[in-house]
């Protein structure tokens, strides 16, 4: 009907639909002839940018464990600390920016991440830092052996031996 609006469910604020907004963004930006003629448009996706980079970030802060954390078993044992290193195949795609699409917007996926999946997820390795003079310079002091070596992300939890198990395995299945 003429002025009812249909209502489609909003697509789940993740790093990808973000990263295609961003694309989106970019691209009617750059073409010449079209620059100030859709502003609604422009508008739309700016406030869906803002809206999925929001639901995003309240979904960390409030931890969208909830619907997990019920699939856990009770903590059976004294707590344990388990880490698991995934190594990033560098080598066979140079050109992909690993560090970048792990990370995402701002830290966003790594932390979208951890709130799922109730583990510390850290790039580490070769290439991990931004700045490679500091990496250079801080190559074989203590706490920095990690620089040694290949680019890598490290998993860990601290939990009863059954669920920590069980978080480590589901943030080893996200991140591959």
């Amino acid at each position: 009907m003429v002025g009812e609006m249909e209502t489609k469910e909003k697509p789940k604020p993740t790093p990808d639909y973000l990263m295609q907004l961003m694309n989106d963004k970019k691209l009617m930006s750059s073409l010449p002839n079209f620059c100030g003629i859709f502003n609604h448009l422009e508008r739309l996706l700016d406030e869906e940018i803002s809206r999925v980079r929001k639901d995003m970030y309240n979904d960390t802060l409030n931890g969208s464990t909830e619907k997990r954390s019920s699939e856990l078993p009770d903590a059976v044992g004294p707590i344990v600390q388990l880490q698991e290193k995934l190594y990033v195949p560098v080598k066979e795609y140079p050109d992909f920016n690993f560090v970048g699409r792990i990370l995402g917007p701002r830290g966003l996926t790594a932390k979208q991440l951890e709130a799922e999946t109730g583990c510390k997820i850290m790039v580490r390795g070769k290439g991990s830092m931004r700045d490679k003079k500091k990496e250079e310079q801080n190559r074989g002091k203590p706490n920095w052996e990690h620089l040694n070596e290949d680019l890598h992300v490290l998993i860990t939890v601290e939990d009863a031996q059954n669920r920590a198990e069980i978080k480590l395995k589901r943030a080893v299945e996200e991140v591959n």
